[in-house]
């Protein structure tokens, strides 16, 4: 499809934006839902907003001893169910939810450059840079409690544990010394009954 275009390549009309963003978004739908390798972080995100408490209900019956954390997940304070585990619920017969534990965070992975980034967010904070150091709520970072604050969930594939949510958790931890109480996604087969009702979702 081709589009009348300004001389920096921009199309001129209102109409034809419209039809070019939407013609984008058709093609971009369409190439997630043939190639996994291509942008499932953006089909996820459609069954896991349209078909919120149904995953849910399916994800405690899966996993009763992990309510707390699905709980969490569900009700997520920017109002996006399971933002972080979508892919993890696509990929649900291949995954397992356990926990909870008190992991040591010094035993937990973390790249290097999401450390140095955090450090100047936490940097910034402190020296009144910025007000906020969390995302979606303004606590001070030097005051966490780490008894009280939300878990982590990790992700362990062969013998190594590394961040699926809480990465700012997880690194005020690692700077004070903090267990922190974690759940496990563990790479191995799902042999669970509710499994294939999960996959019908995206299947649809």
């Amino acid at each position: 499809m081709s589009y009348p275009t300004t001389k920096d390549g921009w199309d001129s009309g209102i109409m034809d934006k419209k039809l070019m963003i939407e013609e984008l978004n058709r093609i971009k739908s369409l190439m997630g839902l043939i190639n996994e390798s291509f942008d499932w972080d953006f089909t996820n995100k459609i069954v896991t907003q349209e078909h919120p408490k149904e995953i849910y209900e399916l994800l405690l019956k899966m996993f009763p001893k992990q309510i707390e954390v699905i709980n969490y997940q569900y009700n997520d304070e920017l109002g996006v169910p399971f933002a972080e585990w979508r892919r993890k619920i696509h990929d649900i017969d291949n995954w397992v939810l356990e926990g909870p534990y008190l992991i040591d965070p010094q035993e937990i992975d973390m790249d290097e450059e999401i450390i140095l980034d955090r450090k100047r967010k936490y940097d910034d904070y402190v020296s009144g840079k910025t007000k906020k150091y969390f995302r979606d709520n303004i606590s001070d970072p030097r005051k966490t409690d780490f008894e009280k604050i939300p878990p982590v969930t990790l992700e362990k594939d062969n013998n190594s544990l590394s961040v699926n949510d809480g990465a700012h958790r997880v690194f005020l931890a690692k700077m004070f010394g903090k267990p922190l109480k974690s759940y496990i996604w563990v790479k191995k087969v799902n042999n669970s009954p509710y499994v294939n009702d999960i996959k019908k979702l995206f299947n649809n």
